[in-house]
């Protein structure tokens, strides 16, 4: 199926699931299901090396149309991080929360029951306890160097195959988010190469790790990606609006990341 789509589709395709790679709310897994690109590219992933020229003719404007979309926001968003980090934090907020709904649905499939709720209570607490780390113990990413940066692009590779997860968002709430995408913005080689190490395993790992988990208990499986989605937010929560025109600004762009989330959602 991958080798059936055009270059041109697939470089346009590489373009949209770029923005899931730097905007938080944006899942890469729910992109690639509206695009119909999903299903090849995990059984791409979990077979790499049948029909490895198929594959490539595939991924390649796949990757070159993510990659100019990365290096063309980047910028942009460092921007409004820097100027106005409440705002745009509460635009993306509005992003995720729009996809609720969708992953809670796809949950709920098969019924609820005791191993569900204790998915969805460890992934709920995971990333509240991992962005604890750095204010309890000074810089934990700090201390772990160049695994560290090897960790972060693992952690990006195996978010882009999860359907309704954020990696972006759950990169905010573990602390790293800024960081990669201030190199991004200037091509700093230092922390994208060991991330790119990183990406390859992390995207490899989960595509197979899925395929597996969502045969063995999907419920389960969706349950802790709704977990993991309401603590990247608690953890990322920047606190409330401070001042009147503050409060007016953060309520349009919540508004309007949860219109524009709930276009992509509507048909998933």
């Amino acid at each position: 199926m991958a080798e059936q789509r055009g270059f041109w589709y697939c470089l346009g395709s590489g373009f949209v699931l770029g923005l899931a790679m730097i905007v938080p709310g944006v899942s890469g897994g729910v992109l690639a299901m509206a695009l119909g690109l999903y299903e090849p590219m995990v059984a791409a992933i979990a077979k790499p090396w049948e029909n490895w020229r198929g594959h490539l003719k595939f991924f390649l404007p796949l990757g070159l149309g993510a990659g100019v979309c990365v290096l063309l926001f980047s910028r942009i968003l460092e921007f409004f991080f820097a100027h106005y980090p409440r705002p745009t934090l509460y635009f993306f907020i509005g992003l995720v929360l729009a996809g609720l709904p969708a992953v809670y649905r796809a949950a709920n499939a098969q019924g609820f029951g005791f191993s569900h709720g204790l998915s969805f209570a460890a992934a709920v607490l995971l990333p509240l306890a991992v962005s604890w780390l750095p204010a309890a113990e000074g810089s934990a990413w700090a201390r772990l160097g160049l695994w560290g940066h090897v960790l972060k692009g693992g952690i990006v590779g195996a978010g882009l195959v999860i359907p309704g997860l954020s990696v972006s968002m759950l990169l905010l709430a573990l602390g790293v988010y800024r960081e990669l995408l201030g190199a991004v913005a200037q091509l700093d080689l230092g922390i994208l190469l060991p991330a790119a190490v990183g990406f390859v395993p992390g995207l490899l790992l989960a595509a197979k790790g899925m395929n597996w988990l969502l045969g063995k208990g999907f419920g389960q499986v969706y349950y802790a990606i709704l977990g993991l989605m309401l603590g990247s937010l608690a953890a990322a929560f920047p606190g409330f609006p401070r001042w009147g025109l503050e409060w007016l600004l953060c309520l349009v762009l919540f508004g309007a990341g949860a219109l524009i989330a709930s276009f992509f959602h509507r048909n998933n």
